[in-house]
């Protein structure tokens, strides 16, 4: 995935409406992130012992996991949620997501590399596909 489609943010709050994520931003102010744009939620989590960062499958997080809260868009952009200002845990905000926006991709997805095109165009496509039947 090219640089330039990357954002970091570091929210002093967070709060989930009906249509989408709004954030207040230490540095860039105010941001919304509204859920029909999401394609893919995870969260990237660092290894003890080696200090890399992955990001978990669905079935390992909880809502006490620390973290970065991750979200690809349909305009391939990454946004890192880092969330240590926010005064809860990223895995409390990934549930919190999961239960306003349940038609998006959740976890990391061992089959998937967003990276690559074909990939992030058929994970777009099933989260399309998943949209049409709930609505």
């Amino acid at each position: 995935m090219e640089e330039n489609l990357d954002i970091t943010l570091r929210p002093v709050k967070i709060s989930f409406t009906a249509s989408c994520i709004k954030i207040a931003d230490l540095n860039c102010g105010k941001y919304r992130v509204p859920y029909k744009g999401i394609v893919l939620a995870c969260l990237c989590v660092c290894d003890g012992e080696s200090d890399v960062g992955y990001e978990s499958e669905i079935t390992d997080i909880t809502g006490d996991m620390d973290g970065e809260l991750i979200l690809y868009d349909a305009g391939r952009r990454r946004i890192r949620i880092k969330t240590d200002l926010a005064g809860k845990t990223a895995g409390a905000f990934f549930l919190e997501l999961a239960i306003r926006a349940p038609y998006i991709l959740l976890g990391g997805q061992p089959w998937l590399c967003m990276e690559e095109e074909a990939d992030y165009a058929q994970a777009g496509e099933m989260v399309r596909v998943m949209r049409q039947e709930c609505w």
